[in-house]
Formats: C-alpha cells, sequence, structure tokens
C-alpha cells in the first residue's frame, strides 16, 4: 500500500511541475515528469516498500532457484498489486482535495498524458509494458549492487528510471496513479476514452506485460545464468 501511495504522491509532483514547464518550454514537460517520477523507485527501495513489478522479477528469480513456487510467487505478486491499487487510489482520493489537487484543469499535462494512455491499441500497451518492467526491474537489479551507498541507489535509479516515464512506456502501478488522480481532479466525463471497460483493458494488458518484461525476461534470465555450480554471479 505504502508504494502506491509515494507513487501517488511524487507522480502528482511531477505532473503539477510538467504543467508549469509546458508553456514555458513546450515539449519538455515530459522530461521534468521523468526526472522526478524516477525518484520514487529510490524511496521505495530505501523505505522497503512493495512494489508489484519489482516483486515479478523477485518471485520469478526465487521460483528458478527453488526458494518459492510458483502459485506462492503469483500470489505474491496479486496480492501487492492489489494493495499498489488501493494506496494509489487512496493517496491520489486525499491530493484531489488539496489546493494543487483542485487546480488541476482540462488540457493541462495530466489530462494530455492520460487520454494518450487510453487510446493506444492493446498491441502496442503490451510491448511498453514490457519494455516498462525491464527499465523498473534494471534499476532495482542496480540498486542491489549499490548495497548500503544510497548515493549509487539514487543515481542508478534517476539515470534509468526516466527512460521509461519520458518515453511514455506503460506501467501498471503508475496507471494505477495516473488514472485516480485523473478520474478524482478533472472527471472521467472529462477525458476521452475514460470508460470503465477501457480502463480495465489498460490495466490487464499492462500488468500482462509487466510481468512478461520483468518477471519472464529480466527475473526468468537471470535466474537461469545463475544456474552454475560456480561461485560467479550475474
Amino acid at each position: 500500500m505504502l508504494a502506491g501511495m509515494y507513487l501517488g504522491i511524487m507522480t502528482a509532483f511531477a505532473s503539477a511541475t510538467a504543467t508549469l514547464l509546458e508553456p514555458v518550454a513546450a515539449g519538455w514537460g515530459k522530461y521534468a515528469f521523468g526526472m522526478i517520477f524516477a525518484c520514487t523507485l529510490y524511496i521505495i527501495v530505501v523505505l522497503q516498500a512493495e512494489l508489484a513489478t519489482g516483486d515479478m522479477l523477485f518471485m520469478t528469480y526465487g521460483a528458478v532457484h527453488g526458494k518459492n513456487n510458483i502459485p506462492h510467487g503469483i500470489f505474491v505478486v496479486l496480492i501487492v498489486t492489489f494493495f499498489n491499487l488501493f494506496g494509489a487510489v487512496f493517496i491520489t482520493w486525499l491530493i484531489s482535495n488539496t489546493t494543487i489537487g483542485s487546480s488541476i484543469a482540462p488540457g493541462d499535462f495530466l489530462e494530455n498524458l492520460m487520454v494518450s494512455k487510453l487510446e493506444k491499441p492493446s498491441g502496442i500497451l503490451f510491448v511498453e509494458a514490457i519494455l516498462a518492467n525491464m527499465v523498473v526491474c534494471i534499476a532495482f537489479m542496480l540498486t542491489v549492487q549499490a548495497g548500503n551507498d544510497y548515493t549509487a541507489k539514487l543515481l542508478s535509479v534517476i539515470l534509468i528510471v526516466p527512460a521509461f516515464a519520458t518515453m511514455s512506456y506503460e506501467h501498471s502501478i503508475a496507471n494505477f496513479v495516473l488514472t485516480s488522480l485523473s478520474g478524482f481532479t478533472l472527471g472521467p466525463e472529462q477525458i476521452e476514452g475514460f470508460t470503465f471497460w477501457n480502463v480495465i483493458r489498460n490495466w490487464t494488458i499492462v500488468w500482462l506485460g509487466n510481468f512478461v518484461g520483468g518477471g519472464l525476461i529480466m527475473g526468468g534470465l537471470y535466474g537461469w545464468l545463475n544456474m552454475t555450480k560456480t561461485n560467479y554471479k550475474d
């Protein structure tokens, strides 16, 4: 739940910054959004919150090495996904009742971003979701390699995570936040394509793509690479 809340706080901040920047430097708002959004993963790592897309990596790797079985791993990811959603909805509802939340208006960066996500075909959503969680899991792995060096953890996150945030790749938990934040502040009727079934389509396809990218590709690949009798580990 905390991971969803941290994402909500930082996403609202990133969106507000991008909205202010766009009139001054058109097209550059997404870069500000990506850099601020990236810091969320640092917060999640340092405060040891649970992010479902990261658990896709860890549970798959654990299953390959017999640390957990497949049903247990899927159960963990589903439970974390549910509470990530709960945290995202709760915090964005709170934010919608603040001064900055009530100032979000049609035509702002948030609306444009949400419309672009909801209008994507399912095939593109799936591919972009694979790429998004590959990037997120690379960042998770870099923070693990950094050990107790928190400066290194921060640098590893802010160097890689903007690669998906700025390029508008699809991350299921981030989409929970963006959907609820835009729904509470702008209203579904103000956002083109914001219907119940279109939102469910987006969430479902992106979640599955995230599992392929972070779980099967990153977790599965590194799990296989480390099935060795030597002391060397990737």
